[in-house]
């Protein structure tokens, strides 16, 4: 018998206890999910006497090995109103363990997609074919950025007051955080400035899934495409998601939106209702700077904890390489959005 500590124990212990038939239940499978920067997850298959079903186990790292902390008990709150919403293509949440008493720490279980991940699909096809994506992936975003039911979200999820507060609120976290940071970073305060001075056209606040890139994007046995990962989610704006995905995809290549970035978001005004003049290449190069606050942020603070000793997550080391590589998507962007609207560089 495997010791309680042993992770595919618990989950066998964990789907037995939810089991009309606890007698018959194996996990025939458990599969760590390598790849991500902050939770730990896993792939397992759960044999019963109803046959064989797919699940993924999303679960908090031990302490000091994540590079953002977000809260699983939110992310649940939030899976279960989307999904029960049944608006958004994403894969049906099952059960949680909050406090991590079965599962060994807090965490989600959701059903599996059969299927495969948009960024093996793509690269599996010719650069020809990367156009036929388009449509389905702008209508998978826009059936978030179009939620419209944002007061019956968890009350964790906030509704700024307006459009220029939560604009100046993000352009304020990169001047708090090398304010913050154990040295000076004149880069972060030269993108605050830029992003005040280049302010796009506002456009409604909604619904922002916060980790929008390829790799998040599942495509079913059927065609259908879900979306996974959803603990960045907040309200804001939407264009924000379109910047990440731009910026994920300098690690991430193929680009299925940048082959044809006017197509791309020409189908996505289309489909939420946004205009050309709040939804254009210049836009995109402006939230692809605006949006990647989070990681850059967070990687800071991540590398002053190794520096304190206070954290030994190895994931760090990787993404600080990488912070080399946001700079110059920063810079090529600023470059790009100038030569457009013949803004403040």
């Amino acid at each position: 018998m495997a010791e309680a500590t042993d992770p595919r124990a618990r989950v066998e212990a964990f789907f037995r206890s939810r089991s009309d038939d606890p007698g018959s239940v194996q996990v025939t499978s458990y599969e760590v999910i390598t790849g991500g920067y902050s939770r730990h997850m896993a792939r397992v298959w759960v044999q019963d006497s109803a046959g064989r079903r797919g699940y993924v186990v999303r679960s908090d790292p031990p302490p000091g090995h994540s590079i953002l902390d977000t809260d699983r008990g939110e992310e649940w709150a939030l899976l279960s109103s989307l999904h029960g919403s049944g608006r958004i293509p994403m894969p049906a949440p099952r059960w949680f363990d909050p406090t991590g008493e079965e599962l060994g720490s807090p965490a989600i279980v959701i059903d599996l997609v059969e299927g495969e991940s948009l960024l093996s699909l793509a690269r599996r096809l010719e650069p020809s074919e990367l156009g036929t994506l388009a449509a389905p992936l702008a209508s998978t975003i826009a059936s978030v950025h179009t939620y419209d039911d944002l007061a019956g979200l968890p009350g964790h999820m906030t509704v700024p007051s307006s459009w220029d507060d939560y604009i100046s609120s993000r352009i304020q976290r990169w001047i708090d955080a090398e304010k913050a940071n154990v040295a000076p970073v004149p880069l972060m305060r030269r993108i605050a400035a830029w992003l005040d001075a280049n302010r796009p056209a506002p456009a409604p606040l909604g619904l922002v899934h916060g980790d929008f890139q390829v790799a998040n994007v599942l495509v079913g046995a059927d065609g259908a495409f879900h979306l996974v990962d959803w603990e960045l989610t907040h309200v804001g704006d939407p264009r924000e998601d379109l910047g990440w995905w731009n910026l994920a995809n300098v690690t991430q290549p193929p680009d299925v939106i940048g082959g044809d970035l006017e197509n791309f978001l020409a189908l996505y005004r289309e489909r939420t209702g946004l205009t050309e003049e709040q939804v254009n290449p210049a836009t995109y190069a402006y939230f692809t700077v605006l949006a990647s606050d989070n990681v850059f942020i967070s990687v800071l603070q991540t590398l002053a904890g190794v520096a304190r000793g206070e954290t030994t997550a190895m994931t760090v080391t990787y993404m600080s390489n990488a912070m080399v590589g946001m700079e110059e998507v920063f810079a090529d962007n600023i470059a790009l959005h100038t030569a457009l609207t013949g803004g403040v560089a």
